[in-house]
């Protein structure tokens, strides 16, 4: 009893720092949450005999079981790798609070995981999708439009796209304020003819009598959620590409390519795609090596 006292205590705690001091996202600290509840199960179930079997009495035979356990239970390396790191950093906090002296992860080799090149959108497949489909010309027809060209326009995450607010768009300076993981906020340009589709949607909103603060709204009025964003942009998206990934995050992924291929700076995109470090922004430059190379191939006389 002691011991399920004291763990519920410091997961707790530790739940608490990545909400209020790390800002993490409520979407990865239920992930984190389910990793710790997952692993703390799966001690417990173990035969060993400790009053504090998830604090002082793990070690890192123990998690190489763990390990072992997850792989048995077709876990992928991929997941597999990010309930390593989240359990690893539990550790690291209650080293710092001085509950334990050493992690039982540091020893731990974490399992290779093969890097999935972002699968983008080609530019005449954009280009159908916004010349050549014919959207309904009314509320409905102007918000998924609009849904599209902005996450195509801007390379904002869904969750910037369904908390935008009207109030977060400078049609002067062409900027939409948004509010990125971590609660770290920037400023990111759109292009300059969103603007009347901008100012033709918010008219169309206005004249439902469909008032939010939330610039995307359902036709209730309430504001959109995962679900409607992903039916639209997978819906229109099929009639132009037969790409297996059709989601928002795959025009994220086709705004920083193309940016890429037509010569933007790779530390720029990296700012507006909201990235904490270049190395989560470089994934996309082999997308830019492999049209290199195929130009190559097509124009060197001995390639």
């Amino acid at each position: 009893m002691l011991h399920q006292i004291l763990v519920y205590m410091h997961i707790e705690s530790y739940l608490k720092y990545l909400k209020f001091e790390k800002r993490y996202s409520s979407h990865t600290i239920r992930a984190y949450t389910d990793d710790l509840h997952q692993f703390e199960s799966f001690i417990q179930s173990l035969p060993i005999d400790s009053n504090l079997q998830v604090l002082t009495g793990v070690d890192h035979t123990l998690v190489r079981k763990w390990i072992i356990f997850l792989y048995n239970n077709n876990i992928s390396p991929r997941s597999i790798n990010r309930k390593i790191s989240s359990l690893k950093k539990f550790y690291n906090f209650l080293i710092q609070n001085q509950i334990i002296e050493s992690n039982p992860f540091d020893k731990v080799i974490i399992p290779k995981v093969s890097k999935k090149l972002p699968e983008f959108i080609k530019q005449e497949e954009i280009t159908n999708l916004f010349d050549y489909i014919d959207f309904p010309e009314d509320f409905k027809g102007y918000r998924d439009k609009l849904i599209l060209e902005l996450l195509y326009g801007s390379g904002m995450r869904l969750s910037e796209l369904i908390n935008l607010k009207e109030q977060d768009i400078n049609l002067i300076d062409l900027t939409m304020r948004v509010l990125g993981k971590r609660n770290k906020e920037r400023i990111i340009p759109f292009p300059h003819y969103l603007t009347n589709k901008i100012t033709e949607y918010i008219k169309a909103k206005k004249s439902e009598n469909l008032n939010s603060d939330f610039l995307f709204i359902t036709l209730k009025g309430e504001k959109t959620y995962p679900k409607l964003i992903y039916r639209v942009v997978t819906g229109y998206l099929s009639l132009v590409t037969t790409n297996e990934h059709k989601s928002p995050h795959s025009l994220r992924h086709t705004y920083a390519t193309h940016l890429l291929n037509n010569g933007a700076d790779l530390n720029a995109i990296k700012e507006l795609l909201g990235h904490a470090n270049l190395s989560a922004t470089q994934i996309y430059t082999h997308n830019t090596f492999k049209k290199l190379n195929n130009i190559y191939k097509l124009a060197h006389p001995r390639a």
